[in-house]
């Protein structure tokens, strides 16, 4: 006599296919190949329980060479997985039970090989071992998850992908996901496809893909005047930004020493000002520094650069020596001849010029310089260097 049992799923509690929480376990078993049933027994089951709630598979005479599934939500912090096999009629195996530590937010999944049947056991609640946000070109791979799901902004889910059905662990590309178009925001989510069952949605902001850099150590140059934020340095990238993007730079004091500890501060370039592939940040105090940036869309108003942001070597902004300078007067050599005035300048950055009283701006020719032509009495002197720095 054959005996079939019918298949039987509990689903404890008041859990149903169209309920949704963020944890649940799917279970995947199989006849292994060494199993010989006997000729009046074609019967047997697979249970796995969490909590209060559990869910079976099976074994029938016309199932037994496929996969078979059974899925449910995990409710509560239980902190066990019992698991029972039994060979229904059949002294074979009779009945195996075992019991398992569980966890729902660090369970990774359990292999149970038995007499009748391999089952494994998947924990369902995605997770990702990178972060928001992400360009289209950017990897992104999702664990803990069966039959997968996403949608860009609000517009319906759609199935991922065959290749990426039925599948734990999963890595693609925004732009290779059907319907990408420059959207905001895309979201995921993970479950059982059969019985429409899905667990936790998980949601990636969407941002310009970033030019990567041309030279990766920035070409600096010195403040102008000592101890003034004068500095500048210059990026080139291997390509311009896509239409609609913009740059959001974010500066970082390299070993910093408090209290400019750090990031020092951001800064947005439109297309319009990188056209040429190039962009000069002009402003900087001598220091040394790096720089994050990653391209945005130019509706984005966050300052903070994601994990895909690209990073300069670091450079260093060199200070000016102080202009500082000497006067000398000479006295004429007989009484009311014009005197003379001589000049020495240290620092800052030549040509030279000298104001007396108030007067034109005159180049020093050469260092020291004689002003002649000096009338008698006082007289007040201002050098500037070819920057217009004065002594301070």
């Amino acid at each position: 006599m054959t005996k079939k049992l019918p298949l039987i799923l509990f689903f404890l509690g008041s859990l149903f296919a169209y309920g949704q929480t963020d944890y649940g376990i799917l279970i995947k078993s199989k006849i292994t190949s060494p199993s010989v049933w006997p000729s009046n027994d074609y019967s047997g089951l697979h249970q796995i329980t969490a909590g209060m709630n559990s869910c079976s598979i099976d074994f029938l005479e016309d199932n037994y060479k496929n996969d078979l599934y059974c899925f449910f939500y995990v409710t509560g912090n239980p902190t066990k997985i019992d698991f029972m096999e039994v060979l229904g009629g059949s002294p074979t195996c009779g009945q195996i039970t075992r019991t398992i530590p569980y966890n729902k937010d660090t369970f990774k999944g359990w292999f149970f090989s038995g007499c009748l049947a391999n089952a494994e056991i998947m924990p369902l609640h995605i997770t990702r071992p990178d972060s928001n946000p992400k360009c289209k070109e950017d990897p992104i791979t999702l664990n803990n998850g069966w039959n997968w799901q996403y949608q860009f902004d609000s517009e319906g889910w759609k199935n991922l992908p065959a290749q990426f059905q039925e599948q734990p662990s999963i890595t693609f590309k925004i732009k290779d996901l059907p319907g990408y178009n420059s959207q905001a925001n895309v979201h995921f989510i993970a479950g059982y496809e059969k019985y429409g069952q899905y667990t936790n949605t998980v949601t990636y902001s969407i941002i310009g893909c970033s030019p990567e850099l041309a030279e990766k150590k920035p070409t600096a140059n010195s403040v102008k005047c000592n101890n003034t934020a004068t500095g500048s340095v210059t990026l080139k990238f291997e390509s311009p930004l896509k239409k609609d993007d913009q740059f959001l730079f974010n500066l970082y004091r390299v070993n910093p020493v408090a209290p400019d500890t750090g990031f020092i501060k951001s800064i947005k370039a439109s297309e319009k000002e990188t056209e040429n592939k190039t962009y000069t940040w002009e402003g900087i105090a001598a220091g040394t520094y790096t720089i994050k940036y990653q391209a945005q869309s130019k509706f984005d108003n966050g300052q903070i650069v994601g994990s895909s942001a690209i990073v300069t070597d670091s450079f260093t902004i060199e200070n000016k020596d102080q202009l500082t300078f000497r006067t000398t007067a000479i006295q004429p050599k007989c009484s009311g001849d014009p005197g003379s005035i001589e000049i020495s300048v240290t620092g800052g950055t030549s040509p030279y010029f000298y104001i007396l009283d108030n007067g034109i701006k005159t180049p020093l020719t050469k260092n020291p310089d004689t002003i002649n032509g000096v009338t008698d009495g006082a007289h007040t002197v201002t050098v500037l260097d070819s920057h217009g720095c004065i002594e301070n």
